[in-house]
């Protein structure tokens, strides 16, 4: 044991002498580092433009992605976003698949109103009878009163038809904006002739909450559009069931419309239901975080380069402080974590600044559109340790330069 005892004590002959190695407490280190960093404050803050990027864009990334994706689940078009449209798979399938399919499908738990509509190609629409007058070729659209509800235009003049004029026979129409501008019509009441056949224009409308393509068209009863799809020379119509469905059951709907229409032959149909919210909010948050996460890596990259090189430009310059402080005592272990602190300082105060700007980007954009900003503090944190890290990494090499230096070369200098 004694043996082993002195080789101790002539392993730390200062010890025996009284001699106090010096220490690099945790307060001066912060101290000496936030003193380094502010001293020449217009470096540093160039230094850090790269991570003050990356942060800012890390940020405000998931942040507008969350907030464009909560508003599209409170923003998302309900009207929309509650329709089934469901067509045959072969347009050659006897129409007689539509005739009771709204009284089927309006049986089904979920469903509003369902109503048939016929389209056909694009018939000539006139003020007067007269085929020499230019007039439109736009496509007509028949549609039963349900289907019209369904599609729900909204009227500068007149009103909708209903099961009166269908039952009928009543020679009605209704005009969008875009073909009563083309026909010169900008009252009800007055003849069009589609086709050749008198119509009374019964209302105007200049929206409509679902099938934007009858923005392009003329509606007409159902009875209406099946004549002029029999004695038109447009081709054969289009014949398809429209379904309005409460929120949130659109999909359920689309899944069961085909077999309460036809359970004999189910795949003889084909439903369309829109994209389910929750799905297209995952999308628009995941396409627009892979579109800028990259942007965000590469400016990390630039910072951390810029700081790194910075930290080694300066070693340089401060080869005689490096000098003074080893004469003094401090060890090689001192000054590498004085600069490496240095450096990560820099990185930390990157990327608060960039996570403040994101903070401020994501509010500013929100403001602008009236959205509700949603912001996770994570993900401020989150760059904030990234930027930091990124400083520690950028830090290391010149810091192990540093503790090479001679003491007597570096007062030398």
């Amino acid at each position: 044991m004694i043996p082993v005892r002195v080789r101790r004590r002539e392993r730390r002959p200062w010890r025996r002498l009284g001699i106090r190695l010096p220490r690099l407490r945790g307060t001066d280190l912060a101290r000496e580092s936030a003193l380094s960093v502010l001293r020449h404050p217009g470096r540093s803050l160039v230094t850090v433009i790269g991570t003050i990027l990356g942060a800012a864009a890390y940020v405000s990334t998931l942040g507008l992605g969350a907030t464009m994706s909560g508003q599209v689940s409170s923003a998302f078009d309900a009207r929309r976003a509650t329709e089934v449209l469901v067509q045959p798979e072969d347009p050659a399938l006897d129409p007689s698949w539509a005739t009771g399919a709204p009284q089927r499908l309006e049986r089904l738990n979920g469903v509003v109103r369902a109503g048939r509509r016929i389209t056909t190609g694009e018939l000539p629409v006139r003020r007067t009878i007269d085929t020499s007058e230019q007039g439109a070729l736009v496509p007509v659209i028949g549609a039963d009163a349900n289907a019209l509800r369904v599609i729900a235009p909204s009227l500068t003049h007149g009103r909708l038809f209903d099961d009166f004029q269908d039952s009928h026979r009543a020679p009605v129409v209704l005009l969008s904006t875009p073909v009563a501008g083309e026909l010169g019509v900008s009252r009800i009441g007055i003849a069009v002739f589609i086709d050749g056949r008198p119509f009374t224009v019964m209302g105007i409308y200049h929206n409509v909450a679902r099938r934007d393509e009858a923005m392009a068209a003329v509606i007409v009863p159902y009875f209406a559009g099946e004549v002029l799809a029999a004695t038109g020379t447009s081709g054969p119509p289009a014949l398809d069931v429209l379904i309005e469905t409460w929120p949130g059951a659109a999909q359920t709907i689309g899944r069961q419309a085909a077999l309460a229409i036809r359970p004999e032959a189910p795949e003889d149909l084909r439903a369309i239901a829109p994209p389910d919210p929750r799905t297209l909010r995952r999308e628009i948050e995941g396409d627009l975080t892979r579109s800028t996460m990259f942007l965000s890596l590469v400016a990390l990259v630039i910072g951390t380069v810029s700081i790194g090189n910075a930290a080694t430009a300066a070693i340089a310059t401060r080869a005689p402080e490096i000098g003074l402080r080893r004469a003094v005592g401090a060890r090689r272990h001192h000054i590498f974590l004085q600069l490496v602190a240095e450096t990560s300082t820099l990185g930390a105060l990157g990327g608060t600044t960039g996570a403040l700007l994101g903070v401020l980007t994501v509010s500013t954009v929100s403001l602008v559109n009236g959205w509700v900003p949603t912001i996770d503090l994570r993900s401020t944190l989150v760059a904030s340790a990234a930027s930091t890290a990124a400083g520690l990494l950028a830090g290391l090499l010149p810091a192990s330069r540093a503790v090479r230096i001679a003491p007597v070369q570096a007062l030398q200098r």
